[in-house]
Order: C-alpha cells, then structure tokens, then sequence
C-alpha cells in the first residue's frame, strides 16, 4: 500500500504525456490547415489554471480530470462565429482537411511510439549473459559435463550473447535436432566443446520450462552451505539446527553449496 501514490502519480504521468502528444497533433495539423483552435486542454472537467498564448490567444490549459484532453477549435455548431473568421472554422473546412485533423491524434501517438523504440533500442537493453549454473544429477547438461560459471559463446557455431539468445536457438534446434554442440567459456578462459542432447523436449512435451529439464540453469555464486539465519519455531530450528552451522550432507549425500542444500530438501518428501 506505501506504493500506491507512486504508482498513481507514474500512471497519471504516462497518461498526461501521452495525451499530450495527441492532442498536439490534432492541434498542429489544425494550425497548418489554417484552423482557428479555442483552447488545448490537458484533462477534462472543471479548468484549474489556463494561459492565454499565440495570436490566437489559443487557451492551454490543466482541467480537473487527467485521464483525457481535448482541442478546441472555432466551429459553428458549438457558437455563433463572426463573419471575418468563416474560413477558421473547423466546419467550414474540407472533407480532406478535417479528416487530417482528426487522424492526426491517433498519429502523433503512434509517431511518439516509433520515437520511445527507437531510444531504447539506439540505448540498448541489459540483458543476462549466456553464463549456466551447477547442473542437477542425471540431465542432459550434466550427462554433458557442463560446470557451473561456463558461459555459452557459440551453439552449433552461432554466436550466442545473451540468456534469451541461448533460449530460442535451443527451441528452434530441437525441433528437429536430436543434439547441439556447445562452445564453452569459463572465467579463466579455458574453452570447451560440449555435446548436448535435446531428444528429451520433444520427448516431454514443449510445456514449461525446456532449458529446466535439459539442466540448463543461469549462473549461481558457489555459495558455502552454512546457515546464516533460522526463523523461529520452525523446522530447522525444532530439529536443533543453530546459525553458522555446515552442512556437510543431506540423506547420506554429500554437499559442498548451499543450492546442493536446497535442491535435496526440496525434492524430499
């Protein structure tokens, strides 16, 4: 709930901007046609401030609700309008030219999408380097000898820089590949070349998670399996566990991680 003003004030601010823009639209298109506009509002409802710019004395103003806006334009179905300003009226204008104004609205927004993608993408987004964690027991990542920290550079010889780079070519491969061959990097720089099997997507169906069952993992900090914190009356704490105690096993398994810990708690009963 301590968010709840924040995202209201995020949400009303996208609104604002976006109706800025399109409303700007209506409004440039209507100037160049030669439109006489009465007032741009942002909002809708009751003005709270105005301010009378342009030799028009074109209102701009902020109105009680900010969910919407509007342009006002010089049109003699809403007002009488003085014979010297005939040809600014919106309604004297051609069929052209009001549809112009009109479709201007939904453009200028559609414009200032194709603007927003194009920073970002000339910004670049961050992204999870291709680098996979300990396999579990038994999966084809660890039939392959995969170690936990090797980063993936190349899958059948096509760069691969990113998480969801390694994703996709992996689904697209398996559709009628049965392995793919990985090249390996770790933090010392050693390269290795990995066969992996894929035979076990199609076999298991293409629901959930694919690179889960083929044992493929995003990198995890080999984190030592000590307890650092137990929450009071709980089962650690009822079975006689304290904090800085080690495992050394689970289940008569040998551990040296704490996701060693975690992955054999969680697959017991």
């Amino acid at each position: 709930m301590s968010n709840l003003p924040f995202y209201l004030l995020a949400f009303l601010g996208v609104i604002a901007v976006l109706v800025f823009f399109h409303e700007l639209g209506h409004y440039s298109v209507a100037r160049f046609c030669g439109v006489k506009v009465l007032r741009f509002s942002i909002g809708f409802g009751p003005v709270l401030w105005k301010k009378a710019v342009g030799p028009d004395r074109t209102d701009w103003a902020l109105s009680l609700v900010p969910l919407g806006g509007y342009v006002k334009m010089l049109d003699e179905r809403e007002a009488p309008v003085e014979t010297a300003e005939l040809h600014r009226a919106f309604n004297r204008q051609s069929v052209g030219k009001r549809s112009m104004i009109v479709a201007a609205g939904p453009l200028a927004n559609l414009l200032l999408a194709v603007v927003l993608y194009w920073g970002v993408f000339l910004h670049g987004t961050e992204e999870l380097l291709p680098i996979l964690g300990a396999p579990p027991a038994d999966t084809p990542a660890a039939v392959a000898a995969i170690r936990n920290g090797q980063q993936v550079r190349a899958l059948d010889h096509e760069a691969v820089t990113t998480w969801n780079d390694l994703r996709w070519l992996l689904l697209q491969k398996a559709v009628d590949q049965d392995s793919v061959e990985l090249e390996l990097i770790d933090h010392e720089q050693n390269i290795e070349i990995r066969r992996l099997v894929l035979s076990s997507i199609r076999e298991e169906g293409w629901s959930g998670d694919a690179l889960e069952r083929l044992g493929l993992r995003f990198y995890r900090p080999e984190l030592p399996p000590v307890i650092g914190k137990l929450s009071a009356g709980g089962p650690a704490q009822r079975a006689g566990l304290q904090i800085a105690d080690r495992f050394v096993g689970v289940d008569d398994q040998a551990v040296t991680a704490w996701h060693q810990v975690v992955e054999r708690i969680r697959a017991a009963a």
